[in-house]
């Protein structure tokens, strides 16, 4: 008779909790860009994925997109965040964008070590950009 061992059967258990904490966040993420119309296709695992490797809140870049471009409508070429407010920067694509901007708000000078409110403070400075933002962040895990 063969039994699973429980480092296994613990692993295993991990790895489904983990799958279902990555398809809330794409269903939360498709669920808002549906609400703001936002364009398609919706860049999810882009998002997902350089939140990860950047170690920043995956919602931050999508609630940006729709406070800047209404996720993608009224934007820059493929500046969605309004990065640098569109002064000179287009990106090849959105993914070149997501992971761009993801990497600045993750580890560049301006950004690194800071809370998400601090961030958006030096992202934009103006008091109810954060609040905007906030509501955002809330909309999407819904807060």
């Amino acid at each position: 008779m063969h039994t699973t061992e429980p480092d296994d059967f613990f692993a295993n258990l991990q790895r489904q909790h983990i799958q279902n904490i990555e398809h809330q966040k794409r269903v939360s993420l498709i669920k808002f860009f549906d609400h703001y119309k936002g364009k398609k296709p919706y860049p999810i695992n882009a998002y997902i994925t350089y939140a990860e490797q950047y170690q920043i809140d995956y919602r931050l870049l999508p609630a940006i997109s729709v406070a800047e471009s209404s996720a993608g409508n009224h934007a820059c070429g493929y500046n969605w965040w309004g990065w640098q407010s569109c002064k000179g920067y287009n990106f090849g694509s959105v993914t070149e964008g997501i992971q761009f901007v993801s990497e600045k708000l993750g580890t560049g000078y301006y950004y690194c070590g800071k809370s998400i409110k601090d961030k958006i403070h030096s992202y934009n400075g103006n008091p109810s950009y954060w609040i905007q933002i906030k509501g955002f962040l809330k909309e999407i895990s819904n807060d």
